[in-house]
C-alpha cells in the first residue's frame, strides 16, 4: 500500500521503482491535481495484494469496503469509478472544498476491493 496524503508524498513516490502502468497513473493525477488547484485537497492511496480493509481504514479513516452512509459491506459508494490497464481508480469527494480521496486498486484476483469494483463496473 501507498499512501500519499499529500502532493509532496506524491511527487516522492514517483522516484521509486513502481509498476509503469502505475506510475503512469499517478504522474497523472499529480498533473490534474496541480492543474485543478487541488493540491491542498488530495489524498491518493493505492491498494495492492496484501493490504487489509484495517489498513485502508487507517490510511484514509474509512473502508471503500463498505458504505460510508451506513456501513454496508460490498456496497462501493465511490463518486467515481474508472478501469484502466491493470487498475481501478475510485474518487470518494467529501465536504464541499473539493478534497477527494484519490484510491488505485491493482485489478488482480484476490483482493477484495477489486474484486467489488469489477460488480460495480456496470452499476456506476
Amino acid at each position: 500500500m501507498y499512501d500519499l496524503p499529500n502532493i509532496d508524498a506524491l511527487r516522492a513516490v514517483l522516484d521509486q521503482p513502481l509498476d509503469e502502468r502505475l506510475k503512469t497513473l499517478l504522474a497523472d493525477r499529480l498533473a490534474d491535481t496541480i492543474h485543478c488547484c487541488l493540491q491542498d485537497y488530495t489524498h491518493v492511496l493505492v491498494v495492492e495484494a496484501g493490504d487489509s480493509e484495517e489498513d485502508m481504514i487507517k490510511a484514509v479513516g474509512f473502508s471503500p469496503l463498505r458504505s460510508r452512509f451506513d456501513a454496508t459491506r460490498k456496497c462501493l459508494d465511490c463518486d467515481w469509478l474508472e478501469q484502466h490497464d491493470g487498475w481501478w481508480e475510485l474518487l470518494f469527494t467529501v465536504g464541499n472544498a473539493g478534497f477527494a480521496y484519490i484510491v488505485l486498486v491493482a485489478d488482480e484476483d484476490g483482493i477484495p476491493l477489486a474484486d467489488l469494483c469489477r460488480t460495480q463496473e456496470i452499476i456506476l
